[in-house]
């Protein structure tokens, strides 16, 4: 049986020479080869945690690591993306291959998954191998069947949920305790100027630039910011020299580009695309406000970011970006779905650069709350090594 590399140092080789037990890490996907904000977490959160723990990840990218205590598989199905038999066959091929050398898996959860890994619960339970599960989304949808949702949460050893209400309402429903881990990303800056960085992207001096950045799907609410700014109209945004940038992909991004460009505002709405993570940072840095207008977030990663560069923002009002944004504070808040309240809005930051700035102000002085990636890991790491100290779990019985 190949064994998972041991990297020289002493977090990951005991004091007697011998080598740690390494972690399973499961998850759908991992970025660039998807570029969404889990599969980007996923991406810096395994590199992160590899210094700790040998490492096997398994995901449907064929992504390959330079770090070399990382094993990568990939589970990509041939005959399309997800298909549940391929699936179980090679979770099973790797649980039976590398189960002894495996201490801890890490299962994602979400409640619209029951199947993704239910059968990774069931082996790991025969093998004797604890199990975590990370609560990341899901849109929280109540659990069907709910007997086995339940027993997810009864067989695990334990359980993280990435925001306050994430962790209440699983608590609520299955009565385990959920420990609080909120993500975080290791968030770049750069030093070059706002002027630089907007000649760099083609947009004029003076422009008042509306940032958008995220997946271009229904969830994350494109098309109510689209239809905000179809209702306040394109003589305004001209007037006020306003540009909207969208970055970022999804299935809504050709529809959405077809109606903007029907109507005339493709001078003043931009589509720039997918752009990897590495560069995000310019976009923060080239705005002059944030707009996450979501119906469903757990973490909101980008919000996350845009505060920490020390932008106003708006959003939805929802649990988990409400907790982030205070209202009239260091942005505005709207209901969710609501085109007409989001335009005014926007109308209000583009009409008072006062309350733009006071804003940005509030949003600078919470830099530090976000600047928190390596104690998140350690935080996993400490909760890993707890369980993993504690032995083999017992077998289903």
């Amino acid at each position: 049986m190949k064994k998972v590399p041991i990297v020289n140092g002493s977090e990951r080789i005991r004091p007697d020479g011998s080598q740690k037990k390494c972690i399973l890490f499961l998850n759908a996907g991992l970025y660039p080869c998807t570029t969404g904000g889990i599969e980007i977490f996923h991406y810096y959160f395994v590199k992160a945690l590899s210094v700790h723990f040998p490492l096997i990840v398994l995901s449907t990218c064929d992504q390959q690591f330079s770090e070399p205590s990382i094993i990568s598989k990939s589970i990509a199905s041939p005959i399309g993306r997800g298909q549940t038999a391929f699936t179980i066959y090679y979770h099973t091929k790797y649980l039976l291959k590398y189960r002894n050398q495996i201490g801890l898996i890490h299962i994602p959860y979400a409640s619209e998954n029951l199947f993704q890994y239910y059968h990774v619960m069931v082996m790991a339970r025969l093998l004797g191998i604890p199990y975590i599960l990370r609560i990341s989304g899901g849109r929280m949808y109540p659990g069907r069947p709910d007997f086995l949702h339940a027993q997810y949460f009864r067989y695990a050893h334990g359980i993280i949920g990435v925001s306050n209400p994430i962790k209440e309402e699983y608590e609520r429903r299955y009565g385990r305790e959920i420990r609080l881990i909120p993500s975080y990303l290791p968030f770049l800056t750069t030093d070059l100027s706002k002027e630089k960085l907007r000649r760099a992207h083609n947009i004029a001096t003076g422009r008042l630039v509306f940032l958008y950045l995220g997946s271009v799907k229904k969830l994350k609410g494109p098309d109510v910011l689209v239809e905000a700014l179809t209702l306040i109209g394109k003589s305004y945004l001209r007037e006020k020299q306003v540009v909207v940038l969208f970055v970022g992909g999804g299935e809504l991004e050709a529809t959405l580009r077809a109606g903007i460009k029907d109507n005339g505002m493709d001078d003043v709405i931009r589509f720039v695309g997918k752009v990897p993570y590495e560069c995000v940072h310019e976009y923060y840095r080239l705005a002059d406000v944030f707009v996450i207008p979501s119906l469903f977030e757990a973490r909101p990663l980008a919000l996350a970011e845009a505060l920490y560069n020390g932008l106003p923002a708006i959003g939805s009002d929802i649990s988990t970006i409400s907790n982030t944004i205070r209202h009239e504070v260091n942005g505005l808040l709207v209901p969710p779905e609501d085109p007409a309240r989001l335009a005014d809005a926007i109308r209000i930051l583009v009409e008072d650069p006062s309350r733009r700035e006071k804003y940005a102000k509030a949003s600078r002085g919470q830099k530090e709350e976000f600047d928190n990636f390596n104690t998140m890991v350690m935080d996993y790491v400490t909760m890993y090594r707890e369980i993993m100290s504690r032995g083999k779990a017992n077998g289903i019985g």
